[in-house]
């Protein structure tokens, strides 16, 4: 199965990271997320309606739309909280200044007796991010109000990518098989499966917003 990987690179200061990133996930999740999915028999079903709620950025001038779920809120703010921490403590130590955040959409094959069950990735998103700081309060507001329009951007692109025609897992026609395609685990909402990992990538520490090269949208 081929996987569908789509890259998206930021220059950003640490105060930004987390509601960059938050909206993005939310953004993708949003177009991957049912409505609680209730079988009446084999191959019938019913979908469930989805909330959906407006979440306006602290520190950025953006406003992006996610699901009204609490609990998958909580699950998205603990990894995007993790990989900012992680990637803000490797600067501060001298480290590297750049990390990958992956929202990664995946599907379970039963195997036959005695084989264990297969994951395979469908869709990845990848956020690459190099933390830099800002040298002056004027370059810092220059800064906030490009990142606007960039993440403006950069979601429109992905709502182009993500109602493409392309492969997504087909409803299992029986209530038993619904956990090898959508988490079980939220009330009243059927995400696809998905995971986030993060990693960090070696480079060098001494850069301001001032002297880094805008990163552009990989369009490939």
């Amino acid at each position: 199965m081929n996987i569908r990987c789509y890259t998206l690179d930021f220059t950003l200061e640490s105060q930004h990271v987390k509601e960059v990133v938050s909206s993005l996930f939310h953004t993708i999740l949003l177009h991957r997320t049912f409505g609680k999915i209730s079988y009446k028999k084999e191959s019938t079903y019913s979908i469930g309606s989805l909330g959906f709620r407006d979440n306006d950025c602290s520190r950025i001038d953006f406003t992006y739309c996610s699901v009204n779920h609490p609990e998958l809120a909580n699950d998205i703010e603990k990894q995007v909280s993790l990989f900012h921490s992680e990637l803000r403590g490797s600067v501060n130590a001298g480290l590297t200044r750049n990390g990958t955040i992956a929202l990664e959409f995946y599907e379970r094959k039963k195997a036959r007796w005695p084989f264990a069950a297969e994951f395979f990735t469908w869709e990845r998103w990848e956020v690459k991010v190099e933390l830099v700081s800002a040298t002056s309060t004027a370059e810092q507001q220059r800064r906030q109000e490009v990142i606007g329009s960039e993440l403006a951007e950069k979601i429109f692109y992905v709502t182009q990518m993500i109602n493409k025609s392309d492969y997504v897992p087909k409803t299992p026609d029986i209530a038993n098989d619904i956990g090898n395609v959508y988490h079980t685990k939220y009330q009243d909402i059927h995400p696809f499966l998905f995971r986030i990992k993060h990693w960090l990538t070696d480079s060098p520490v001494n850069q301001s917003v001032g002297t880094s090269v805008r990163k552009l949208l990989n369009y490939t």
